[in-house]
């Protein structure tokens, strides 16, 4: 039987949600050795979404920043900009990790895809964080885009716009 994800739009301050997840993820990356950064305006942003499914995604999206980071930096940034006349707020997580090999970036968000599926991968994992956080933000009218550069990290953004 198929559960349906329910989502309770309701406003939500986006400092919250970033900052609960830098909370719980902040350790990870500085056990590791990383530099963690948060950004974020001073004036509060508030957006109508699911607070469990917004949250779920940041910590996806962080938690592979932090897992394909071995040296120097994860970020998150939290910020607006307008985007053809409407508001769009934006969650930025930036890593200076592996990056991805053009040739991968169109299987990133499909279900059980390991880019290294080979038996010597150094990365574990189902397959499933990326394509269940895209999924997440269709539900919520966002979407997930990113930019990548093999041996210089990546860039994913989470972009919400206003309801």
């Amino acid at each position: 039987m198929k559960r349906a994800v329910e989502i309770r739009l309701e406003p939500i301050t986006c400092q919250e949600v970033v900052d609960d997840v830098a909370m719980a993820l902040r350790p990870l990356a500085e056990a590791k050795g990383l530099t963690f950064e948060v950004t974020e305006p001073r004036d509060g942003i508030t957006v109508n979404t699911d607070r469990r499914a917004l949250s779920q995604i940041v910590i996806n999206l962080t938690n592979n920043a932090i897992k394909y980071t071995e040296k120097g930096n994860v970020g998150i940034e939290l910020r607006q900009r307008k985007d053809n006349g409407h508001i769009l707020t934006e969650i930025n997580i930036t890593d200076t990790g592996i990056g991805i090999r053009k040739e991968d970036q169109a299987k990133l968000f499909q279900a059980f895809t390991q880019l290294d599926a080979t038996s010597t991968r150094r990365y574990e994992g189902t397959g499933l964080g990326l394509h269940l956080s895209q999924k997440l933000a269709d539900l919520l009218g966002g979407r997930i885009s990113f930019r990548s550069e093999l041996g210089k990290g990546s860039v994913f953004t989470v972009g919400l716009p206003e309801q």
